[in-house]
């Protein structure tokens, strides 16, 4: 395995040392679907429902995001998400909400 590129933290405000990996979650669709068949990976467990796309970085097709948090108090999430359009592949950083967190995880004791 090769290293390619090496994200600069102070790039995306985001604390390089005092953060953990949160989930990996997979938005499935088919390219213009109104929902995704949304797979969350957290804490050895797996979850799946139907639900919007309202969080899938994609705007026509599916992703997968690993989700990373601050492990200090109202640190921030960020997911680094793997993205197909249009026949490209996207790796992009997105800052999350609780908004987001709240809908992903809710059924996730």
């Amino acid at each position: 395995m090769t290293l390619l590129k090496e994200l600069e933290y102070d790039e995306i405000d985001f604390q390089k040392y005092g953060s953990q990996q949160l989930a990996t979650v997979v938005f499935d669709r088919d390219e213009d679907g109104e929902q995704s068949q949304i797979t969350i990976l957290k804490d050895g467990k797996i979850n799946q429902f139907n639900g919007s796309n309202k969080y899938n970085p994609s705007a026509r097709r599916g992703a997968s995001c690993v989700y990373a948090e601050e492990e200090e108090d109202g640190g921030k999430c960020v997911k680094i998400c793997t993205i197909q359009h249009k026949g490209v592949t996207l790796i992009e950083v997105h800052s999350v909400c609780q908004d987001e967190l709240d809908y992903l995880f809710k059924n996730i004791q």
